[in-house]
């Protein structure tokens, strides 16, 4: 099924946001407030597919998008209420809480060999919930297997936010290859 197929079946299908590839729309699809990722153009299309590849391993995990349907040039998931973590004015306490839960989903995905690429920069993709809850979104550049770099790029965001040192970040992504659970922990500690 093809995305103008499925426009039919969703209710109040409006636009929502736009990025290089994709287009993200919202509506209500069989009484549920859902999005779809649609492919832009159709060279796109096997990167929308990888994505929804990578979400589907990450089915009943809370923390990302929930697919309920894929189709040839979209996938449609839960709409996440949220917004934006460079949109928001935390605390100290609530900036560690939220950068301890991003720290654990990127443990996460290494431990499960999916990487994201774009854990140096969580501003726009990751979002928090108002219960709290910390998901993180778009993994159109990512991929499954290889060199776990979640954890060590998400250092980039503890190092400008001042909770390790240059130095720090050196030492503790060399460690990582072979120490990755006790690298884990020295960080969470930092942000408790």
């Amino acid at each position: 099924m093809r995305f103008s197929e499925l426009k039919e079946e969703i209710k109040d299908l409006n636009k929502f946001a736009e990025g290089w590839r994709g287009i993200i729309y919202k509506g209500i699809w069989r009484g549920e407030r859902v999005a779809v990722k649609v492919a832009k153009r159709e060279e796109v299309v096997r990167a929308l597919r990888k994505e929804a590849r990578i979400l589907e391993r990450l089915k009943g995990i809370e923390n990302f998008p929930q697919i309920l349907l894929e189709g040839e040039d979209f996938f449609l998931y839960r709409f996440i209420e949220g917004r934006p973590y460079g949109e928001l004015r935390l605390s100290f306490e609530e900036k560690k809480r939220v950068l301890g839960e991003v720290l654990r989903i990127a443990y996460l995905l290494d431990c499960m060999g999916i990487r994201r690429d774009e854990f140096g920069r969580i501003d726009k993709n990751v979002l928090v919930g108002k219960e709290g809850r910390v998901y993180v979104l778009d993994f159109e550049r990512g991929s499954l297997g290889g060199k776990p770099t979640n954890l060590t790029q998400f250092m980039q965001v503890l190092l400008r936010e001042g909770f390790v040192s240059l130095e720090e970040v050196r030492r503790l992504g060399k460690e990582y290859i072979s120490q990755r659970r006790k690298v884990f922990e020295e960080l969470l500690r930092r942000l408790k």
